[in-house]
């Protein structure tokens, strides 16, 4: 039953993510380029001050599921869309769509993009 229930959020997250106002522009933003350091730092004073409680100040809990930069290093951009989105009830993850603007997210997204350069995750790709 769950693997049916996961199966079926794993089919519909997309779409719900293309819901998003602007979400299909948000997927330009990719972990091979670095955003604007207005962003990174909008997203993170919104990251400490919403995020925190949980995923640790500055992003650094030491569970790896809380852990953002370790789990979202290999992820894409609509993975994180769309699940500070729709959140992840079943561990306590509320939805942030109703509570976060667009411009939000991408900031977020940002800060822990930021995060895992810094951690040597991800590496920018060199511009065609």
């Amino acid at each position: 039953m769950r693997r049916a229930a996961a199966l079926i959020i794993f089919m519909l997250v997309p779409l719900a993510v293309l819901a998003i106002p602007g979400g299909a522009a948000a997927f330009a933003q990719s972990a091979a380029k670095p955003a604007h350091r207005g962003a990174i730092e909008a997203g993170h004073h919104l990251f400490n001050s919403q995020c925190a409680h949980c995923h640790g100040e500055d992003a650094g809990a030491d569970d790896p599921y809380y852990n953002l930069p370790q789990l979202l290093s290999d992820k894409d951009d609509r993975f994180f869309f769309a699940t500070v989105g729709n959140g992840i009830p079943d561990k306590g993850m509320p939805p942030w769509k109703a509570i976060l603007k667009h411009r939000d997210m991408v900031n977020l997204l940002a800060y822990l993009r930021s995060l895992e350069r810094e951690q040597g995750l991800i590496e920018d790709q060199p511009s065609h």
